[in-house]
């Protein structure tokens, strides 16, 4: 299959050279929108959405387990999710797809596509709609991610450009989680990314574990997200981490947030013999 790709994500919507693609957020958990990069893959985040959760309330997912906010002190949530079955909100994504697109992007990315955790969410609007439908609950979650995918997809693929979205690290139970039906989404994605995040990496062989299983089961392309922020591991435990996982992926995503530190590690993995070896000697495994 060929060299592996590598990617970035930067808070930076500055132009790098030598890299296979950069990711730049459009909107993040935070909910503050900046404005688009142009010939970057411009990422939002969709249910994820701290600012959003605070101005309307009632959007927020909740369950017996009360809200999906940070506050939650039985999930320890990292960001506010709002329910996806809030039409005007919906709207407000699609919206800001759309308004990304006029802008000369490289492709859309959508991280925060589904249900917080299992038991979410039981808001009268999600009551209502599963009665509708008459579905049973794991399979009336997964398709309402996967519908709100196929209407972004649509939206993407009419501008010709390469959508994409983030999969949680959870390759057993994605669907039961977080609604995400790994086979009906690949009906309309590009690619997927799913992030392995860690401080240090001084273990691999779990990522391998991660990255094997995600594999047998995507049907489309994966990319593998790897935490690289400094302070953040240490380049020899990152390009250890990246050799872990390249043999099961199309590509590896950097999240080095700023362009000072991608540089660094792009100038390392140059001139890096162990990770040049990789490229030239690497074989996909079915």
């Amino acid at each position: 299959m060929g060299r592996i790709k590598i990617g970035i994500l930067t808070n930076q919507p500055e132009p790098l050279n030598g890299f296979d693609l950069t990711s730049y957020y459009v909107k993040s958990c935070t909910g503050k929108i900046n404005k688009p990069a142009p010939n970057f893959i411009n990422i939002i985040s969709c249910f994820g959405d701290n600012q959003t959760a605070r101005k309307k309330p009632e959007w927020v997912a909740v369950s017996n387990s009360e809200k999906a906010t940070r506050t939650n002190k039985s999930h320890r949530f990292l960001w506010d999710h709002i329910c996806p079955n809030v039409d005007e909100y919906k709207f407000m994504l699609f919206d800001l797809i759309t308004e990304t697109l006029n802008t000369q992007v490289a492709g859309i990315h959508l991280d925060c596509i589904g249900f917080p955790r299992t038991e979410y969410c039981t808001c009268p609007r999600c009551c209502e709609a599963q009665k509708e439908k008459n579905l049973e609950w794991t399979e009336w979650r997964s398709k309402v991610v996967t519908d709100f995918i196929k209407e972004a997809s649509k939206l993407v693929k009419e501008n010709g450009k390469s959508f994409s979205v983030t999969l949680l690290p959870d390759p057993c139970f994605g669907k039961e989680r977080y609604g995400e039906d790994f086979r009906s989404l690949a009906k309309y994605v590009d690619f997927f990314i799913v992030p392995m995040y860690d401080l240090v990496y001084s273990t691999t062989y779990w990522l391998e574990t991660l990255a094997i299983d995600f594999c047998n089961q995507l049907e489309k392309p994966l990319f593998v997200e790897l935490y690289a922020a400094n302070p953040g591991p240490k380049l020899k435990n990152l390009l250890a981490a990246m050799i872990a996982v390249s043999d099961y992926a199309e590509g590896i995503i950097l999240a080095t947030h700023d362009t000072v530190r991608a540089k660094k590690i792009q100038k390392s993995l140059t001139t890096n013999s162990n990770f040049i070896g990789i490229q030239k000697n690497r074989v996909v495994q079915p």
